[in-house]
């Protein structure tokens, strides 16, 4: 009993690879003939309505800027440990724990966040802060002080009025103090 295998190759494939071998092509020519053949395949895929007319929801932000009286450091500390933040240390040493899933559960520590630091001068932190928003706090050294630059960013209008982040522009200030913790 003899088995045959049957190889399945596209037209166009075979078509450049007759084209190659009958021909000598030069580099540009090659080139050429790939750009064709990968334009015939994809005008030969169906495109589907379903992907093609779904839109990304529009982002809006609101910002607030505040002067706050601790050093650069210690505001920094004190926002990423009350508004939970993740650096990329914390990360780091979530996947190198040693346990089961800890690359897992680094993966998912780094979902929707953004950590960069230069200590003593800058630091910028974000995160996902509930289903359709994200906080991004940006601190500055200011002489003996701080500022902070708060920007809140969501696909709801509604997250962006007054009436729903009140709370937390009025936070963020003592926080950063040391007086909420």
């Amino acid at each position: 009993m003899m088995i045959v295998k049957r190889l399945r190759y596209t037209p166009a494939i075979l078509v450049a690879a007759i084209l190659l071998g009958v021909t000598g092509c030069s580099n540009s020519d090659l080139n050429a003939i790939t750009h064709q053949v990968s334009t015939l395949g994809s005008s030969l895929m169906p495109s589907t309505a379903s992907t093609d007319s779904v839109k990304s929801p529009e982002w809006g932000e609101i910002s607030k800027t505040l002067t706050v009286h601790a050093d650069i450091d210690t505001a920094a500390v004190r926002l990423k440990r009350f508004y939970r933040f993740t650096s990329t240390d914390d990360i780091a040493a979530a996947g190198t724990s040693g346990k089961g899933n800890s690359g897992w559960v680094a993966s998912a520590m780094a979902e929707g966040t953004d950590w960069s630091a230069q200590p003593g001068s800058y630091y910028r932190m974000r995160r996902i802060w509930g289903p359709a928003d994200h906080l991004t706090l940006e601190v500055s050294r200011e002489g003996r002080n701080s500022q902070v630059i708060a920007t809140y960013r969501s696909t709801d209008p509604a997250h962006l009025k007054e009436a729903w982040t009140q709370k937390l522009w009025a936070q963020i200030g003592p926080v950063a103090e040391g007086k909420i913790r």
